[in-house]
Protein backbone atom coordinates (compact mmCIF):
# COMPACT_ATOMS: atom_id res chain seq x y z
CA UNK A 1 0.00 0.00 0.00
CA UNK A 2 2.56 2.34 0.97
CA UNK A 3 4.55 1.85 -2.09
CA UNK A 4 1.53 2.20 -4.53
CA UNK A 5 0.75 5.53 -2.56
CA UNK A 6 4.48 6.93 -3.17
CA UNK A 7 4.15 6.03 -7.06
CA UNK A 8 1.17 7.61 -7.55
CA UNK A 9 3.12 10.84 -5.69
CA UNK A 10 5.58 10.25 -8.46
CA UNK A 11 2.43 10.10 -10.90
CA UNK A 12 1.14 13.90 -9.88
CA UNK A 13 4.44 15.17 -9.66
CA UNK A 14 5.38 13.83 -13.14
CA UNK A 15 2.85 15.73 -14.85
CA UNK A 16 3.61 19.32 -13.64
CA UNK A 17 7.61 18.74 -15.55
CA UNK A 18 5.87 16.80 -18.09
CA UNK A 19 3.21 19.40 -19.17
CA UNK A 20 6.65 21.60 -19.45
CA UNK A 21 9.30 19.79 -20.55
CA UNK A 22 7.56 16.75 -22.12
CA UNK A 23 7.95 13.19 -21.20
CA UNK A 24 11.45 11.81 -20.33
CA UNK A 25 13.74 10.26 -17.84
CA UNK A 26 14.53 13.28 -16.74
CA UNK A 27 11.42 13.32 -15.00
CA UNK A 28 12.68 11.24 -12.36
CA UNK A 29 15.39 13.45 -11.62
CA UNK A 30 13.35 16.39 -10.98
CA UNK A 31 11.12 14.79 -9.00
CA UNK A 32 14.13 13.15 -6.60
CA UNK A 33 15.64 16.78 -6.18
CA UNK A 34 11.43 18.11 -5.64
CA UNK A 35 10.74 15.34 -3.52
CA UNK A 36 14.27 14.92 -1.66
CA UNK A 37 13.72 10.83 -2.51
CA UNK A 38 16.34 9.25 -3.80
CA UNK A 39 16.75 8.64 -7.94
CA UNK A 40 17.46 5.15 -8.08
CA UNK A 41 14.77 4.27 -5.25
CA UNK A 42 12.14 5.79 -7.68
CA UNK A 43 13.78 4.55 -10.81
CA UNK A 44 13.01 1.17 -9.08
CA UNK A 45 9.46 1.61 -8.59
CA UNK A 46 9.39 2.72 -12.36
CA UNK A 47 12.17 -0.17 -14.33
CA UNK A 48 9.84 0.40 -17.24
CA UNK A 49 10.51 3.85 -17.11
CA UNK A 50 8.67 7.38 -17.30
CA UNK A 51 6.46 4.54 -20.28
CA UNK A 52 4.66 3.73 -17.02
CA UNK A 53 3.86 7.28 -16.51
CA UNK A 54 2.13 7.87 -19.86
CA UNK A 55 0.16 4.91 -19.23
CA UNK A 56 -0.60 6.25 -15.86
CA UNK A 57 -2.17 9.10 -17.38
CA UNK A 58 -3.87 7.66 -19.73
CA UNK A 59 -5.61 5.82 -17.58
CA UNK A 60 -6.68 8.25 -15.36
CA UNK A 61 -8.16 10.00 -18.07
CA UNK A 62 -10.07 6.76 -19.09
CA UNK A 63 -11.26 6.65 -15.04
CA UNK A 64 -12.29 9.98 -14.86
CA UNK A 65 -14.29 9.48 -17.89
CA UNK A 66 -15.67 6.58 -16.00
CA UNK A 67 -16.35 8.04 -12.93
CA UNK A 68 -17.99 11.15 -14.69
CA UNK A 69 -20.20 9.65 -17.01
CA UNK A 70 -22.11 8.86 -14.22
CA UNK A 71 -23.28 11.90 -13.97
CA UNK A 72 -24.97 11.70 -17.78
CA UNK A 73 -28.13 9.96 -18.30
CA UNK A 74 -26.69 8.07 -21.03
CA UNK A 75 -29.49 5.46 -21.42
CA UNK A 76 -32.60 7.68 -22.11
CA UNK A 77 -29.82 8.32 -25.21
CA UNK A 78 -29.58 6.53 -28.75
CA UNK A 79 -25.93 4.64 -29.24
CA UNK A 80 -24.76 7.42 -31.64
CA UNK A 81 -25.71 9.72 -29.18
CA UNK A 82 -24.00 8.14 -26.10
CA UNK A 83 -20.67 8.01 -28.06
CA UNK A 84 -20.82 11.69 -28.62
CA UNK A 85 -21.55 12.42 -24.89
CA UNK A 86 -18.59 10.33 -23.57
CA UNK A 87 -16.18 11.55 -26.40
CA UNK A 88 -16.79 15.38 -25.61
CA UNK A 89 -16.62 14.47 -21.68
CA UNK A 90 -13.39 13.24 -22.54
CA UNK A 91 -12.72 16.15 -24.20
CA UNK A 92 -13.49 17.95 -21.33
CA UNK A 93 -11.43 16.48 -18.64
CA UNK A 94 -8.20 16.54 -20.76
CA UNK A 95 -8.57 20.17 -22.07
CA UNK A 96 -8.14 20.89 -18.21
CA UNK A 97 -4.24 20.41 -18.86
CA UNK A 98 -4.15 20.72 -22.55
CA UNK A 99 -0.80 21.77 -22.23
CA UNK A 100 0.47 18.19 -20.88
CA UNK A 101 -2.58 16.47 -23.52
CA UNK A 102 -0.19 17.69 -26.35
CA UNK A 103 3.24 16.65 -24.78
CA UNK A 104 1.65 13.49 -24.58
CA UNK A 105 -0.12 13.53 -27.78
CA UNK A 106 3.14 14.46 -29.55
CA UNK A 107 5.42 11.50 -27.88
CA UNK A 108 2.21 9.07 -28.87
CA UNK A 109 2.51 10.35 -32.52
CA UNK A 110 6.32 9.35 -32.84
CA UNK A 111 6.62 6.45 -35.37
CA UNK A 112 8.28 4.38 -32.97
CA UNK A 113 5.72 4.68 -30.33
CA UNK A 114 3.16 3.14 -32.32
CA UNK A 115 2.64 0.22 -30.42
CA UNK A 116 1.77 2.70 -27.44
CA UNK A 117 -0.19 4.78 -28.98
CA UNK A 118 -2.40 1.89 -30.63
CA UNK A 119 -3.02 -0.11 -26.80
CA UNK A 120 -4.18 3.03 -25.55
CA UNK A 121 -6.31 4.10 -28.24
CA UNK A 122 -7.88 0.21 -28.25
CA UNK A 123 -8.09 0.75 -24.37
CA UNK A 124 -9.89 4.31 -24.76
CA UNK A 125 -12.61 3.23 -27.19
CA UNK A 126 -13.42 0.24 -25.96
CA UNK A 127 -13.98 1.73 -22.96
CA UNK A 128 -16.43 4.37 -24.68
CA UNK A 129 -18.05 1.48 -26.18
CA UNK A 130 -18.64 0.00 -22.93
CA UNK A 131 -19.94 2.64 -21.08
CA UNK A 132 -22.83 2.80 -24.20
CA UNK A 133 -23.45 -0.48 -23.03
CA UNK A 134 -22.30 -2.23 -26.54
CA UNK A 135 -22.06 -6.40 -26.13
CA UNK A 136 -21.21 -7.11 -29.60
CA UNK A 137 -18.59 -10.33 -29.74
CA UNK A 138 -16.14 -11.23 -32.66
CA UNK A 139 -15.84 -9.26 -35.84
CA UNK A 140 -18.39 -6.79 -34.69
CA UNK A 141 -16.90 -6.07 -31.69
CA UNK A 142 -13.44 -5.20 -33.64
CA UNK A 143 -15.03 -3.49 -36.25
CA UNK A 144 -16.91 -1.05 -34.13
CA UNK A 145 -13.77 -0.12 -32.23
CA UNK A 146 -11.65 0.25 -35.65
CA UNK A 147 -14.30 2.13 -36.98
CA UNK A 148 -14.28 4.55 -33.14
CA UNK A 149 -10.53 4.85 -33.49
CA UNK A 150 -11.22 6.76 -36.94
CA UNK A 151 -13.70 9.40 -35.51
CA UNK A 152 -11.72 9.89 -31.78
CA UNK A 153 -8.66 10.17 -33.44
CA UNK A 154 -9.70 12.78 -36.33
CA UNK A 155 -11.19 14.86 -33.53
CA UNK A 156 -8.80 14.61 -31.42
CA UNK A 157 -6.49 15.64 -33.64
CA UNK A 158 -8.57 18.89 -34.99
CA UNK A 159 -8.81 19.51 -30.79
CA UNK A 160 -5.60 19.56 -30.54
CA UNK A 161 -4.96 22.03 -32.97
CA UNK A 162 -5.65 24.83 -31.16
CA UNK A 163 -9.48 24.39 -31.34
CA UNK A 164 -12.20 25.07 -28.45
CA UNK A 165 -14.50 22.12 -27.55
CA UNK A 166 -17.41 24.13 -29.49
CA UNK A 167 -15.83 23.93 -32.47
CA UNK A 168 -14.44 20.22 -31.95
CA UNK A 169 -17.75 19.10 -31.39
CA UNK A 170 -18.84 20.46 -34.84
CA UNK A 171 -16.28 18.38 -36.43
CA UNK A 172 -17.29 15.25 -33.89
CA UNK A 173 -21.27 15.51 -35.80
CA UNK A 174 -19.85 15.82 -39.23
CA UNK A 175 -17.62 12.58 -38.70
CA UNK A 176 -20.26 10.83 -36.64
CA UNK A 177 -22.47 11.31 -39.27
CA UNK A 178 -19.65 9.47 -42.04
CA UNK A 179 -19.86 7.04 -39.94
CA UNK A 180 -23.75 6.27 -40.11
CA UNK A 181 -24.09 7.01 -43.77
CA UNK A 182 -21.40 4.11 -44.45
CA UNK A 183 -23.79 0.82 -45.64
CA UNK A 184 -21.41 -1.66 -45.93
CA UNK A 185 -18.87 -2.93 -42.65
CA UNK A 186 -16.44 -3.48 -46.34
CA UNK A 187 -16.66 -0.21 -47.04
CA UNK A 188 -15.61 1.56 -43.47
CA UNK A 189 -12.73 -1.07 -43.82
CA UNK A 190 -11.59 0.64 -47.11
CA UNK A 191 -12.36 4.00 -45.83
CA UNK A 192 -10.05 3.35 -42.76
CA UNK A 193 -7.35 1.77 -44.44
CA UNK A 194 -7.03 5.31 -46.09
CA UNK A 195 -6.81 6.87 -43.37
CA UNK A 196 -3.64 5.24 -42.02
CA UNK A 197 -1.44 2.07 -43.32
CA UNK A 198 -1.18 1.20 -39.67
CA UNK A 199 -4.70 1.29 -38.60
CA UNK A 200 -6.02 -1.95 -39.72
CA UNK A 201 -3.25 -3.67 -37.73
CA UNK A 202 -4.01 -2.19 -34.22
CA UNK A 203 -7.49 -5.06 -33.57
CA UNK A 204 -4.72 -7.85 -34.82
CA UNK A 205 -2.07 -6.64 -31.81
CA UNK A 206 -4.47 -6.19 -29.50
CA UNK A 207 -7.36 -8.54 -29.74
CA UNK A 208 -6.10 -9.60 -26.04
CA UNK A 209 -7.13 -6.65 -24.09
CA UNK A 210 -11.12 -7.54 -25.21
CA UNK A 211 -13.28 -7.48 -22.04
Amino acid sequence: MKINKMKNEIFQESKSFASKNGWSNNIFKDISKKMNLNYFEIRALFPEGYVTLINMYLNEINQKMVKESKNIDLIRLRVHERVKELIILRLKIMSKDKRLLSKTFSYLMLPSNYKLASMNLFKTVDEIWYLTGDTSSDFNYYTKRLILSKVYTFTLIHFMNNANIEDTIVILNKQLAKVSKIPKIKETIKDLKNFSPNILNFVKGFSFIKR
